[in-house]
C-alpha cells in the first residue's frame, strides 16, 4: 500500500458579533500526496477524526468519519464538527477544559481501513466556540445597607374647640431623610473573548522572488489596528497559504511574521517555510500558522502579517503568498485581546 501524506490547515470558523450563536464548527484542509510528493487528484478518501484531551494520546471526547473526494490539485476541504459521528457530541466539549489534540486518519482507498497520519495540539482555532460559552462580564455587585429613618417631627398642637369655626391645623414635623448607603462593591468576572475578537481577511495575493530579502512585506489585507484602555494579554495569529511559481527541480523559501506597528514582534511569531518543486508536482501549494502572545498596556496598537524571500542561486523560484477571498491561497490575521 502507498505510504500516503498530507497537508492539513486548520482555520476558524468566525462569526461577527452580530450573530447570536458560533457555529459549533470549525474548517479542516489538506492536500493528500502519495510517499513521493505526488499529489492524489480527483480521488475518493475515507477520513477519520478525533478529539483527544489532555495529550495527544488522551481520552477520545469526539469522533466522525467523513468520506470525501480530492480535486484536480489533490485539495479536499470537510467541516470538523459535520461529518458522521462515532462517539461524543460536539456542541458539548467544554474548550476551557483542555489542552486538546486533533488526531487525523485516513483511508485513502475511500474505505475505512485508516492510516494513523499523526496528532497535533488545537491553539487558537477553537476560540470563537470557547467565547461561546465563557463569562460575559463580571456578576452585579451586592447591594449596599439601606439608611437610617430620619426622626418623626413633633405633632403639631391642636386648635382650641371653636363654636361654630373649626380651629386652625397645626404644623407639619420637620423630620429629615436618611442618608443613602454606599454602593456595593463591582463585581469581578473573565473577559469576554467574543468581544474582544477581531479579524482580517486577505485582499490579494503578494509574490515573492529572488534575491533574498530583510524586509517583511505587508501581505495585503491582513492588518489590524486596535486601542487598549487597560493592561492587556494579545494573542495574534496567522494563517494562510503559499503556491510555488516554480516548474521542474526548483524550490521557493520563505517566512511569515507578526509585525506590531511596523516592526516584527520581540519573541516568537514567525514561521519559515520551503516549498520543493519536481517533475512530478509543478507548483505546489503550502500552509502556514504563527502566532505570538503579548504583554502590552493602554495605547493604539497595529498588528499586520508580513513575508520576505529567504533564499537565492539558480533554483530559487517566485512564490504567491495569502490571496482574496475566494482563492485556495486564502489568509487570516486574529487578534483576541484579554484585558487583566
Amino acid at each position: 500500500m502507498k505510504k500516503i501524506t498530507i497537508i492539513l490547515t486548520l482555520i476558524l470558523s468566525y462569526v461577527l458579533p452580530s450573530v447570536a450563536q458560533s457555529p459549533q464548527k470549525f474548517s479542516y484542509q489538506g492536500v493528500a500526496r502519495d510517499n513521493s510528493g505526488n499529489i492524489l487528484p480527483n480521488q475518493n478518501i475515507g477520513l477519520r477524526l478525533s478529539i483527544r484531551q489532555g495529550t495527544p494520546t488522551g481520552t477520545i471526547i469526539y469522533r466522525e468519519t467523513h468520506s470525501v473526494s480530492t480535486n484536480q490539485f489533490g485539495l479536499f476541504d470537510i467541516e470538523a464538527g459535520g461529518g458522521t459521528v462515532v462517539t461524543g457530541v460536539f456542541s458539548s466539549i467544554n474548550w476551557g477544559a483542555g489542552p486538546y489534540f486533533f488526531q487525523t486518519e485516513m483511508d485513502a482507498s475511500g474505505g475505512t481501513n485508516y492510516l494513523n497520519l499523526g496528532t497535533t495540539q488545537l491553539l487558537s482555532v477553537p476560540y470563537a466556540l470557547y467565547a461561546e460559552t465563557s463569562g460575559s462580564g463580571g456578576s452585579t455587585g451586592a447591594t449596599g445597607p439601606t439608611g437610617p429613618v430620619g426622626e418623626t417631627g413633633a405633632t403639631g398642637v391642636t386648635g382650641p374647640t371653636g363654636v361654630g369655626t373649626t380651629g386652625p391645623t397645626g404644623p407639619t414635623g420637620a423630620g429629615t431623610t436618611g442618608p443613602t448607603g454606599p454602593t456595593g462593591p463591582a463585581g469581578t468576572g473573565s473577559s469576554d473573548l467574543y468581544n474582544n475578537t477581531y479579524v482580517a481577511y486577505g485582499t490579494a495575493t503578494l509574490t515573492l522572488g529572488p534575491p533574498q530579502s530583510s524586509v517583511y512585506t505587508t501581505i495585503p489585507g491582513l492588518s489590524q489596528s486596535i486601542t487598549l484602555t487597560g493592561n492587556a494579554k494579545v494573542l495574534v495569529s496567522v494563517n494562510g497559504n503559499a503556491q510555488s511559481l516554480g516548474t521542474g527541480a526548483s524550490y521557493s523559501a520563505y517566512s511569515v511574521g507578526i509585525l506590531q506597528n511596523g516592526s516584527l514582534v520581540p519573541s516568537g511569531g514567525t514561521a519559515y517555510q520551503v516549498l520543493v518543486t519536481n517533475d512530478a508536482v509543478g507548483q505546489p501549494f503550502d500552509n502556514f500558522s504563527t502566532q505570538a502572545l503579548l504583554t502590552l498596556g493602554v495605547g493604539t496598537y497595529t498588528f499586520s502579517a508580513g513575508a520576505r524571500y529567504e533564499s537565492s542561486g539558480v533554483s530559487a523560484a517566485n512564490v504567491n503568498i495569502s490571496g482574496g477571498a475566494g482563492t485556495p491561497l486564502q489568509g487570516s490575521l486574529i487578534v483576541q485581546v484579554i484585558y487583566q
